[in-house]
């Protein structure tokens, strides 16, 4: 049973490792590149950060507890 538990576990953190890795280079193609309409990355992660700072004191412990799960 251990070994499934592991397995899963290894499996997760490379799909996660995969999509942390697509999100920063869409960042970097989104600077670097001219995106159609639409499609703004950056915008989305200051749209992310604004909904938590506009929370007011809500906003701000949603914030910790997700910044928590990203350990």
């Amino acid at each position: 049973m251990k070994n499934v538990a592991g397995t899963i576990q290894d499996v997760s953190s490379a799909v996660v490792a995969v999509i942390k890795g697509l999100v920063v280079a869409f960042i970097f193609v989104g600077i670097l590149y001219d995106l159609p309409a639409g499609v703004d990355p950056i915008g989305g992660i200051k749209n992310l950060v604004s909904a938590f700072l506009d929370g007011g004191l809500g906003g701000l412990l949603a914030l910790l507890v997700f910044a928590s799960f990203i350990k």
